[in-house]
């Protein structure tokens, strides 16, 4: 298990380096949350988060988070948001147990989201995650270039009038790299897709969830409001300990 002062010296570091990508922009430090991932890591990992300052944390599989939803319960200030592929079956655990959730990848989840917060006379704060690398293997609209596909324009303004879903920015999962500069040319992309629903198609998104352990500081430089770090915070993922 980590030990609580490795993690203070993590947040330390990631906070320092978030510091002078802001800098490098002219943007502010407060304009960034740092988004503690800690799919697959214990509730006392969570404890120690939340002791040294952490209040913001992404969650992947709903069956985990829910075994360990009274860790996150322990800090009134917390947020915990959904940030991977959401199974249809396990919609409800989004609904109740969630307070964001950031990876919508399809206008069907939409609609079941839509009735399962109806019903809960809930508000659900909600990021569309764009496939900006254009990969079979991920889940989200596909961004083949800069341009604004049609099929996602379609979607997302039927999405933009369910009157439960608060839809307040992107999130993206760029192809993997250990040199941050490669995707570059991803986040820009991703902060032009966002200018230009808010321009022209009445959107108000502010939010661009963009940036982990390997290229934050490039995803700070170009637009980052919320970077998701799980390795280089809390170390490697122990997948024996996964429940979907």
């Amino acid at each position: 298990m980590i030990d609580i002062s490795v993690i203070q010296h993590n947040i330390e570091t990631i906070q320092d380096n978030i510091a002078s990508a802001v800098s490098r922009s002219g943007r502010n430090a407060s304009d960034v949350r740092l988004m503690a991932v800690t799919k697959t890591k214990p509730t006392e990992v969570i404890a120690a988060l939340i002791k040294s300052g952490i209040h913001c944390f992404g969650e992947n599989y709903p069956d985990e988070t829910a075994e360990k939803i009274a860790a996150f319960r322990a800090d009134p200030g917390a947020k915990l948001a959904m940030i991977g592929h959401l199974q249809s079956r396990k919609a409800k655990i989004i609904a109740d147990l969630f307070d964001e959730y950031h990876s919508l990848d399809r206008l069907e989840t939409a609609e079941k989201m839509e009735t399962l917060c109806a019903e809960r006379n809930r508000i659900l704060p909600v990021l569309i995650e764009c496939n900006v690398g254009d990969e079979d293997s991920k889940s989200g609209w596909h961004f083949a270039d800069d341009s604004v596909p049609d099929d996602f324009l379609a979607d997302f303004e039927k999405i933009l009038t369910l009157p439960h879903l608060d839809v307040r920015g992107l999130m993206i999962l760029p192809p993997y790299t250990e040199d941050g500069e490669i995707n570059r040319k991803f986040f820009i992309r991703t902060r032009n897709i966002a200018a230009c629903l808010n321009r022209h198609y009445g959107a108000k998104l502010t939010e661009l969830s963009m940036g982990t352990s390997s290229d934050y500081a490039v995803a700070v430089e170009e637009g980052a409001t919320i970077v998701r770090i799980g390795t280089a915070l809390v170390g490697p993922r122990n997948y024996n300990r996964v429940r979907s």
